[in-house]
């Protein structure tokens, strides 16, 4: 096989000859290249993660006031047709505090109750009223705000075609260099498909995490793209 260099050559790919690393698996004839694809696509659906924090003097208490707020919380989501299939309970942990004086003496404290749910938003557009709603109805904090696409699958597979093909593009091109034509493909993996969520942190994106005066400003949130993108490497015959 004449061996010629380029500088796309060895860019992209390399033929199989004594010393490539590109496919351990290559034979003599072939050629392995590796294609990607991506694509930046808008979000579709969030995730919400809600907690609540309840302090009390005895357990029921505590364990009577978060099952309350969070009866609060559910009634809260009906009017935007969230239901229990869409709410998930992450967490749930009580303990009872105490404090140690300069003696050492220990002296039993309230009792905290902290749960968290998941919300699964499948409405965009009732992403900030989920929030608001939630915050007059009691929940003491918001850990984050995920954004995901319910058609993943559906743009994962086209990203996986579109990757071969861009594999195969390139093959095309040091073949034709090389005064070779391209054959059929003759084996391929998939190195990696990334992307998928977006996780909203800082002020900037979620700015209600408090209790709401009435007539203060609806949250407002940025949900921004999702970039998506798959990797393949594919062994070609080289003809």
């Amino acid at each position: 096989m004449k061996k010629f260099t380029s500088m796309l050559a060895v860019a992209l790919l390399v033929f199989s000859v004594a010393g490539t690393n590109l496919a351990d698996a290559a034979e003599p004839n072939t050629i392995a290249v590796g294609g990607m694809a991506e694509q930046e696509v808008a979000p579709d659906m969030a995730y919400v993660d809600l907690g609540i924090a309840v302090r009390a003097n005895d357990a029921e208490t505590a364990r009577a006031e978060e099952a309350k707020i969070a009866q609060q919380i559910r009634r809260s989501l009906l009017g935007l047709a969230i239901t229990d299939n869409d709410l998930q309970n992450t967490g749930y942990y009580m303990y009872q505090e105490y404090k140690v004086d300069r003696d050492g003496k220990r002296t039993a404290g309230q009792y905290v109750l902290n749960s968290s749910v998941k919300v699964t938003v499948r409405d965009l557009d009732k992403l900030s009223q989920v929030i608001d709603n939630t915050v007059k109805a009691g929940v003491t904090n918001i850990d984050s705000v995920s954004y995901a696409l319910s058609t993943q699958n559906i743009v994962q597979r086209q990203l996986l075609a579109a990757a071969v093909e861009n594999a195969r593009e390139k093959a095309a091109v040091v073949a034709s260099a090389g005064s070779r034509t391209l054959g059929s493909m003759l084996s391929a993996d998939i190195n990696g498909f990334t992307g998928g969520t977006i996780v909203a942190a800082g002020s900037n994106k979620l700015r209600s995490a408090a209790p709401m005066a009435d007539g203060a400003e609806d949250t407002e949130l940025a949900p921004g793209k999702i970039k998506l993108n798959a990797r393949v490497q594919v062994v070609f015959a080289l003809n």
